[in-house]
């Protein structure tokens, strides 16, 4: 007769037949073919009998053996007999109460407990087998927010929803009285005053010969031709930035291309002004401004102008002006105090337009800008365009603009030599 452990053998093994033809089934991209299904029905009858079988020896086991009547003396021993079943769990006691000496007891605890979990799930069978050699912690770690798989997966990763943006210089064309110039059309062009002096002119008592006439001055008129030049960016950006980013995206581009368009102006402003203007002192140094070549600037201006003039250069310039001390502390007062952004009671900006203080380049101007014009059709336009690219969303941003100096003598700079 077999034993309880001998048909749960016989009936996994017949379960592992069933997966594989399975497995092999599957692999394939298959069904089972008629021979196939033939046999794996019958490996099913026979896994089911025998699990019949199984249930009942192990209720047949459990079932205390009735006490044979014997006749008793009075000195005949108590008698009692039963069956043990021998389980993982009873192995397991006999092989204690050993302390580890009833080695059959403990290699049958070891076959009886793998019969079990074979029977009950081949997976869970698989993984005793592979655990029973060596038993340790699977994960011997402490948790920590350092490694992902320890707790820094658990750990959410913050985002600041702003992008911090560069700081950039102020536009030049907010803050300097340039005059506006309307009109239609590309060209506009610009009258102007070209009469250099226009005194009046002395004469005598008229005679009988009228030879006295007045003296016929007509001012001379000129013009300044302000042609409006198109300036572009274009910004493209795909359909998942758009709908995935959480940084305030177009609020930062908005942000950008106003610098883009102050230093734009800028860069328009002092090439115009360098261009046009009136180059009035040479510095004495190659890399340096002197304390008393600011006022000389100043005074090079012709009269009439220096009412609302300023200065444009370089922060940088203005840092080594103010550090300057001159005959009477003309640029930082003692103890330090007044405006910051002042040279002789003028106003000055600064940006990274202006040149640098080097050899032949003109690193200071001063001027009143109220001479100078300015043209914008239209203003900044924004064009979305969704179409054009697939996937893909372009933001054109264009607009047309001109500045153009309108009377040389009111803007003037200063060059450094060449060496």
């Amino acid at each position: 007769m077999k034993t309880i452990i001998e048909l749960r053998r016989e009936r996994a093994a017949l379960i592992e037949q069933c997966k594989t033809m399975l497995a092999t089934a599957d692999k394939e991209k298959r069904a089972l073919t008629e021979d196939e299904d033939g046999a794996y029905a019958g490996l099913e009858k026979q896994v089911e009998a025998l699990g019949k079988e199984i249930d009942r020896r192990e209720r047949l086991e459990g079932y205390a053996v009735e006490t044979p009547q014997h006749q008793r003396g009075a000195s005949g021993p108590a008698f009692h007999q039963r069956s043990t079943r021998d389980t993982a769990a009873s192995l397991m006691c006999r092989y204690i109460r050993s302390r580890g000496r009833d080695f059959t007891a403990a290699e049958e605890m070891g076959q009886a407990a793998r019969e079990e979990y074979r029977a009950a799930d081949a997976i869970a069978y698989t993984e005793l087998e592979l655990g029973m050699s060596e038993e340790r912690a699977s994960n011997d770690t402490i948790m920590n927010i350092a490694t992902a798989a320890d707790g820094g997966n658990l750990v959410p990763t913050g985002h600041y929803n702003r992008i911090i943006a560069r700081r950039d210089e102020a536009g030049l064309a907010a803050v300097l009285p340039i005059m506006p110039i309307p009109g239609v059309g590309t060209t506009v062009n610009v009258p102007t005053d070209d009469e250099a002096d226009g005194e009046f002119v002395t004469k005598s008592e008229q005679d009988d010969a009228h030879d006295q006439t007045f003296d016929r001055d007509a001012p001379a008129v000129g013009k300044a031709a302000m042609t409006l030049v198109k300036y572009t960016k274009k910004i493209e950006l795909t359909d998942e930035l758009l709908m995935d980013n959480d940084s305030n995206l177009m609020a930062h581009l908005e942000f950008r291309v106003g610098v883009g368009l102050r230093k734009t102006d800028n860069n328009l402003i002092v090439t115009e002004a360098l261009a046009n203007g009136t180059a009035a002192l040479t510095l004495d140094s190659a890399t340096a401004i002197g304390a008393t070549e600011v006022p000389e600037l100043i005074y090079k201006q012709a009269d009439g102008y220096e009412e609302g003039s300023a200065f444009i250069m370089r922060r940088a310039t203005l840092g080594a002006i103010m550090g300057l001390v001159g005959e009477n502390f003309q640029f930082v007062p003692t103890p330090i105090g007044g405006s910051r952004s002042a040279l002789w009671g003028f106003p000055a900006h600064t940006t990274s337009k202006a040149a640098a203080s080097a050899a032949s380049a003109k690193s200071m101007i001063f001027g009143n800008f109220q001479y100078m014009g300015v043209r914008r059709m239209p203003g900044l336009t924004i064009l979305v365009d969704p179409y054009t690219v697939d996937g893909m969303v372009v933001l054109k941003y264009y607009y047309r603009v001109v500045f153009k100096v309108l009377q040389a003598a009111a803007i003037i700079y200063a060059t450094h030599p060449t060496g």
